[in-house]
């Protein structure tokens, strides 16, 4: 397979990233045919004007993603298209319209994990709900929005379930920058005390074991952030 077609793309946040998408765009079009030999890491980094150490980044992604192989001394293959691939958030953060969405993934995901936190949850969880909640009131935005990351990691772990604490986890970068940018509007409005206040609702149900006392506050406090943003 040549480079023809490939460009060098422009140097934004994570060069990896740009260009793990144009070749992702490109094996999901079918340029590459599952088994097809990619090109060497040095045309690719000549291609793109890159550097090698970009370029292995970018493949990592891509073989995280399930669309390439790597045999030893032979190079790089693309795979099946979407024989194996992950699931993915590629929208841009900062976007309204890909915040939305998250909030909307976060909001279904996040009420069954209240719902199931308040049903089973221990005295080492609400130990450890009760603390975030308490380091939510840093006036540091950044100490603040790791209380509140903390504060619904432990919802997830407190469901008993991995999978939950596992899917979080997925969620976790998407849902730094939303959570900070929430937190940023919300000082902005001067409403971030009803931020905490829906935070404490939430805490309440989980320690009086009502599931759905706890799953309407989770809504409630997601719906209230993704009004807070204009969503």
């Amino acid at each position: 397979m040549s480079t023809d077609g490939l460009k060098p793309v422009k140097r934004r946040a994570s060069l990896a990233d740009d260009v793990a998408d144009a070749l992702r765009a490109r094996l999901l079009r079918g340029d590459f045919k599952a088994g097809e030999r990619l090109p060497t890491g040095s045309e690719l980094s000549a291609a793109f004007n890159v550097s090698l150490s970009v370029i292995r980044e970018a493949m990592s992604r891509l073989k995280h993603d399930g669309l390439v192989e790597t045999i030893q001394g032979a190079g790089v293959f693309a795979t099946e298209a979407g024989s194996s691939r992950t699931f993915r958030l590629d929208a841009d953060s900062g976007n309204l319209a890909a915040l939305k969405h998250i909030f909307e993934l976060r909001l279904a995901f996040e009420e069954g994990a209240a719902y199931l936190a308040a049903m089973r949850r221990s005295p080492k969880t609400l130990q450890g709900l009760r603390k975030a909640f308490e380091r939510m009131h840093a006036e540091d935005p950044g100490a603040g929005a790791a209380a509140d990351k903390e504060f619904h990691r432990l919802i997830a772990g407190a469901t008993g379930n991995p999978l939950f604490l596992e899917f979080f986890d997925f969620l976790a970068a998407r849902i730094d920058s939303t959570i900070f940018i929430a937190r940023a509007h919300s000082a902005e409005a001067g409403i971030s005390a009803e931020a905490l206040q829906e935070h404490r609702t939430l805490l309440r149900a989980i320690e009086d074991q009502d599931g759905e006392a706890a799953k309407a506050a989770m809504f409630k406090h997601l719906s209230n952030a993704a009004a807070r943003l204009k969503l």
